[in-house]
This record gives structure tokens, C-alpha cells and sequence, in this order.
């Protein structure tokens, strides 16, 4: 059984309709983190318990391929004195495979995971990055290496996303990792003094948290990083969950969470300063106490050429900061990791930033933006005609649950996304959206009545040719399927319980879907 329920969204644009099949794979996951679509037409994620597992894309038989035996999900005698309701960071988070992987020695595996670097009396969890080698031919791991640990943790804004990619031919991996801090704002009393919080040195090129880091492929620093003999690419991060590389333009972007303002997308320039946390989204609205004295004063670097501020390309939520405490009635979105789509499947979408969130509050969905870029690699203006970004699925949030990472199938035409709970069945699973392209058929539309009914209902078909109707339930659960020969149909409902249904008519020449609703 491939899919586990069948869904249909429609997206309409000037001169261009877009249809998405909904399908869910029945893979059982448990708490996934990452999502890859790999070189070998497999999906690869993360999941918990420090567990890597490959996932055929058509039927969604799964295969855990390795489980760290060394995993560590923290101890409670790590948890915050001040705040006890603040549990240290642990878990399982990003995977990379080498830009090479399916090329004869560079068949790796990166992933992140935490371990206790302590004792068991006196735990101290760290994170560390394993990369694993992959034998081809026998589908298993064959030989495993520590390249990076020690990474440090804290009790938020992990952040722990891995990106590995060519540059000038050239392989590196890319690692995020968060300010570890939690809010001062909505946690005043769980750092005593204040200047004991871990964000505090998100700028700080001697710790490691609140920056974007880069190494080569077995764990070493590359000579030309910012500082000679340090792992740091960028700093002043909060909490970058996500990276996203654009191979048309060679672009490194990170996507982050802001503090109640300003989620950021940001162009990654090496070395430089994003600001955090004395800046808060753009520069030129000072929407933070504070935030324009410091940029009219800053302090270069002197180990740093060049060294800047640097602000971000586009800010989501760029408001002055609420009063409120009330996380639901911030405008910020809790933005998770993003891809570059540069396939031409879907047209509008060529050469865009697909971004996927967590939230769900009063005026935020957990969706899928769509961002498009200009010819730098910047994102476009929006206006009236194109607004950008545009938002996908946020109908279908009780169903997908918090969207905590997107990958797409090579030909550009399946979406591919998981959760961390947030569904209405509280299930952690992966969501497919397969598009079907219908510029190029017929757009007569078929009328059905009485809608809303509750006895009978009458479909008059635009075209007198055989044909398949098919209705759905709001789930998606196929409940019948009809093979007509007439323009109209006559159907009994009375069986069918109160609710919205979906309707398909196919015939070899036309596709339509059309809604009622059983009253």
C-alpha cells in the first residue's frame, strides 16, 4: 500500500493552474529531523535515538541503517537550578551525504548527534558529528569516524543543521549551531546574572554556538575559513535551523528563528556579523531598544578582514517587539529548514527558496513559502500581481502537523515533507505533494447540485465521453469510484456522513476536481 490518503489542493495563478495530489507514505518515523532526497533515489533521514534511516520514495519501505550505539538524550541532572522546567538540548539532528556520494571513496553519511562526554554520575552531553561509510553494493554501513565533537549545547536554539556542497570544486560541510540561550524576554530568571546566557556570545569567535561552521570532509579546518585554525564561517546567529545552498549562483543562505520579531533568510558572506542578538532583522527600522546605536557604532573584528554587519535579505515578522508573552500572537513563524528549487516542473517556482514552518498561531500557519529570487540571488519584490512569498498547504496543517524539513524529488515534481508532531492524529510521518501539471488541458468546470445536499446529488459532466469519478473524504479515504458513459449522473448520498467531500472526473481528455459538502 503506498499511500496512506489521498488529498487535492488547488493553486491558482494568472494564466497557470497548479494541482498537488496529497499522499502520505506509510513509513513509520518517529521524531524525524532531517529529510534528504539522495543521489540513489532514496530518501534519507534522521530520527530519534541517534538512528539514520533510508526510505524508498514509492512505496516507503524503510530501513534503519544505523543506530549510534554511544546516543546520549541527556540526564536530569543537567537541567537548569534557576528554571528545572528547562531540560538540556539532546537528540538526533542533521544528515548530509558527500557532494560525491555515489563516486567510488566518497560514499559518506554525516549526521549530528548528542553523547554524554561526562560520566554517568556527572553527565556532561555534548554533540558530535559521525560520518559513516557506506557500502554501495551491500546497502549497509561498513566503517564509522568521529570528525567533530564536542559541540556544546544549552537548554534552547540548538540549532544543528548539516549542509555538504561543492565550492570551486571543493567539498565542504556546513554546520549550524544556536546561541543556546534561552529568551531573556520570556525567561528573565533562568540565567542570574544575565550575562551568564550562552547568546550573549553569539558573536564571539572563541565559543561555538550562534554560528555557521565550516570543515572539510573528514573534520579538519579549511586554511581559508575567517580565522586561521577556527571552525567558524559566519556569527551572530539566534537559532539557524536551516541552509540552503544555491548551485546556480554558488549562494550559501541560512534561514533562522528571531526572538517575538525578524525570522531571517540570510546570504552567508564568509566571516561576516549577523548581529545577533543586539540586531534584530533589518537594519534600517530599529524595531529593538538599542539596535541603531549599536550598528552606527559597531567594532570591527581585527582578526577579521573586512568585518561587517550584515543584514538580512528578507525578515519575516519585522515589527516593533510585542509586549506580549503570548508566543500565539507573534507574527514571527518558526521557520525550519529550506531547499533551493531550481527545477522548471513547476514553473512559478523555478529558482525559489522553498521554506517550511513550525507554527500555528493566531495569525500563522505551519506552510510552505515560497520565495522567488532575482537574478543575484536576492528575493524579488513583491506586489499586488506577484506577491512573494506565496504560502502552500497551510490548509492542510491539522493533517501535516509542524514542518520541520522539505526535500524534492529530482524531477522537481514531489514534494517530500516531515513533522515533529503538530498533527490532529499526532502522528509523525511523510507527506508527498505531487504535482500535476493541467496547463494543458481543458478548464471546463462540472456543476454539481443541489451543494450542500443531503439525499441526492446531481453531477452534470462537461463532455459526454466515459469517464472515472472518483469521491474522496476530507481525509483523502477514497469512498467510491463510478465508470460513466453519460454527461450526467445521479448519485445517492444518504449513506454518506455529514462533512466535505472531493469529487474527480477524469476522462481522456480532462481532468477536474470539484468539492460538495453532505449537510
Amino acid at each position: 500500500m503506498k499511500n496512506l490518503f489521498f488529498f487535492i489542493l488547488l493553486n491558482s495563478f494568472t494564466g497557470i493552474s497548479q494541482t498537488f495530489v496529497r499522499s502520505e507514505l506509510p513509513t513509520p518515523v518517529s521524531t524525524p529531523w532531517e529529510i534528504t532526497f539522495g543521489p540513489d533515489s532514496m530518501l534519507w533521514i534522521t530520527e530519534n535515538n541517534g538512528r539514520v534511516s533510508r526510505v524508498d520514495p514509492e512505496t516507503g519501505n524503510k530501513t534503519i541503517v544505523y543506530t549510534a550505539p554511544d546516543y546520549f538524550g541527556g540526564s536530569p541532572l543537567e537541567n537548569s537550578v534557576l528554571c528545572p522546567n528547562l531540560s538540556i538540548g539532546a537528540g538526533t539532528l542533521g544528515l548530509a551525504l558527500h557532494p560525491d556520494f555515489t563516486s567510488p571513496g566518497s560514499s559518506y553519511i554525516f549526521f549530528m548527534y548528542s553523547y554524554n562526554s561526562g560520566t554517568s554520575g556527572s553527565p556532561a552531553t555534548r554533540f558530535k558529528i559521525r560520518r559513516l561509510e557506506w557500502n554501495p553494493t551491500t546497502d549497509q554501513v561498513i566503517a564509522y569516524q568521529d570528525i567533530v565533537t564536542g559541540i556544546s549545547t544549552g537548554y534552547d536554539h540548538l540549532g544543528g543543521r548539516l549542509l555538504a556542497v561543492k565550492q570551486n570544486n571543493t567539498p565542504y560541510l556546513f554546520v549550524s549551531i544556536g546561541d543556546h540561550g534561552s529568551s531573556e524576554t520570556n525567561s528573565p530568571q533562568c540565567y542570574n546574572p544575565q550575562s551568564d546566557n550562552p547568546n550573549n556570545f553569539a558573536q564571539d569567535p572563541t565559543t561555538d554556538n550562534g554560528k555557521i561552521h565550516r570543515y572539510n570532509m573528514d573534520g579538519s579546518i579549511p586554511a581559508d575559513n575567517p580565522i586561521p585554525g577556527n571552525s567558524f564561517f559566519t556569527r551572530g546567529h539566534r537559532n539557524p535551523q536551516g541552509l540552503v545552498y544555491n548551485s546556480d549562483l554558488n549562494i550559501l543562505y541560512d534561514i533562522e528563528h528571531g526572538d517575538r520579531t525578524d525570522d531571517e533568510i540570510n546570504i552567508l558572506e564568509k566571516g561576516m556579523n549577523y548581529g545577533w542578538k543586539n540586531v534584530h532583522g533589518y537594519h534600517s527600522d530599529d524595531n529593538f531598544p538599542g539596535e541603531a546605536a549599536y550598528i552606527a557604532n559597531y567594532i570591527t573584528h581585527p582578526q577579521i578582514p573586512n568585518d561587517h554587519l550584515v543584514e538580512p535579505i528578507y525578515a519575516i515578522c519585522a515589527v516593533q517587539t510585542p509586549s506580549s508573552n503570548n508566543g500565539n500572537t507573534w507574527c514571527t513563524v518558526a521557520p525550519s529548514d529550506g531547499i533551493y528549487y531550481n527545477s522548471h516542473a513547476i514553473p512559478v517556482w523555478t529558482n525559489s527558496i522553498l521554506m517550511v514552518t513550525l507554527k500555528k498561531g493566531d495569525s500563522t500557519d505551519m506552510e510552505l513559502y515560497q520565495f522567488k529570487l532575482n537574478a543575484q540571488g536576492s528575493i524579488e519584490a513583491s506586489n499586488a500581481q506577484h506577491p512573494n512569498p506565496k504560502k502552500y498547504f497551510m490548509a492542510d496543517q491539522q493533517l501535516n502537523g509542524r514542518l520541520r524539513d522539505i526535500a524534492v524529488s529530482p524531477d522537481g515534481k514531489k514534494i517530500y515533507l516531515i513533522n515533529n508532531g503538530g498533527a490532529a492524529s499526532a502522528t509523525d510521518k511523510i507527506t508527498v505533494y505531487t504535482y500535476v501539471d493541467t496547463t494543458n488541458l481543458e478548464s471546463l468546470p462540472f456543476t454539481i447540485y443541489p451543494n450542500p445536499s443531503n439525499k441526492t446529488l446531481v453531477i452534470q459532466l462537461p463532455e459526454n465521453k466515459p469517464s472515472v469519478i472518483q469521491i474522496f473524504d476530507a481525509k483523502g479515504a477514497k469512498i467510491n469510484e463510478i465508470e460513466s458513459q453519460s454527461d450526467l449522473i445521479t448519485l445517492n448520498i444518504t449513506d454518506l456522513k455529514a462533512g466535505l467531500y472531493w469529487l474527480s472526473y477524469e476522462s481522456e481528455t480532462l481532468k477536474r476536481i470539484e468539492r460538495f459538502v453532505k449537510e
